[in-house]
């Protein structure tokens, strides 16, 4: 299908679908109850934080501050635009030491005749159990000939009251402000990508956890469906190729399958490359740039 036949609303699912590939749609290990549903009961017990220096921040992951991978995202064999993921230096977020992850998404000028979109998002997670305590992200999307879309959004994480203190602006409605349950450990998708390559991987060893987005508590399943080879820019990897599913109450929201590919023989563990199925086609995120950190 050429651009031009596409209509303004086509593009934006495009751009949409493709940040949320990189940023919403990845997945942790199992830590609660069986079952595709999430029902959000705050346990009465404490939390139980085990408190870390800076200098142990990221010292047993294989992940370091100041990595940063760019992905070229392209929708049916057309590229449209690059995806930063970064894990940055550690920041403390109430007295406690952070990992810092953000991601920076958006089209490339050649896409700016039919749409313009960047995304940005930062995430302050828990180095004990990945658990999200602090998230930032930031919209601007610009279909042809129609009014931008401009969104901001703050949000606070209590995990020990299972509530999510969120804060809003957009041109139109201004400020805005509100409160959420939280499932309590539920991470972002952000931190999830980087949790994700902290695992190793068998057949038919399910991964599953609750992840929150989007003011819901959301159930992920990552199935290891194959062990292969995936060539890229930077060299052929050994990697494992994970399904995907995305589950909200009993429901599964997924409209179609989602692929991730995992190197297995680095000592980075790089996310390679993301497949996925949007309404109007599919959608790749390749890697094609990796600076390690340290």
């Amino acid at each position: 299908m050429a651009l031009s036949a596409m209509g303004s609303g086509k593009i934006k699912v495009f751009a949409a679908g493709a940040f949320a590939l990189c940023a919403a749609v990845l997945v942790a290990p199992s830590a609660v109850a069986d079952g595709p549903y999430m029902e959000v009961v705050c346990p009465k017990t404490p939390e139980s934080i085990t408190e870390i220096t800076r200098a142990e921040v990221y010292a047993a992951t294989s992940f370091k501050a100041g990595e940063k991978s760019t992905y070229e995202l392209s929708w049916a064999g057309m590229k449209a635009g690059y995806a930063d993921i970064e894990a940055k230096s550690p920041a403390k977020h109430d007295g406690l030491w952070h990992r810092i992850f953000s991601i920076d998404a958006k089209t490339g000028d050649w896409f700016r005749s039919v749409f313009y979109g960047k995304d940005q998002a930062m995430a302050y997670s828990r180095p004990s159990d990945f658990a999200v305590s602090k998230f930032y992200i930031e919209q601007y999307e610009e279909p042809v000939f129609k009014k931008p879309f401009i969104s901001k959004k703050w949000l606070d994480f209590n995990h020990k009251d299972c509530v999510v203190n969120e804060k809003t602006w957009d041109p139109a409605k201004g400020a805005g402000s509100g409160s959420h349950q939280l499932a309590r450990g539920a991470m972002d998708a952000l931190g999830a990508i980087f949790y994700l390559r902290t695992l190793t991987y068998k057949p038919g060893e399910r991964r599953r956890a609750p992840i929150y987005t989007s003011e819901k508590n959301w159930w992920l399943e990552a199935d290891p469906v194959a062990f292969e080879q995936v060539k890229t820019p930077l060299g052929e990897f050994d990697a494992v190729k994970l399904k995907l599913r995305t589950y909200l109450g009993k429901v599964m929201q997924q409209k179609g399958d989602i692929f991730i590919w995992i190197a297995t023989r680095t000592r980075e563990r790089q996310l390679l490359q993301i497949q996925g199925e949007i309404k109007i086609g599919s959608v790749w995120a390749r890697l094609i740039n990796y600076q390690p950190g340290r």
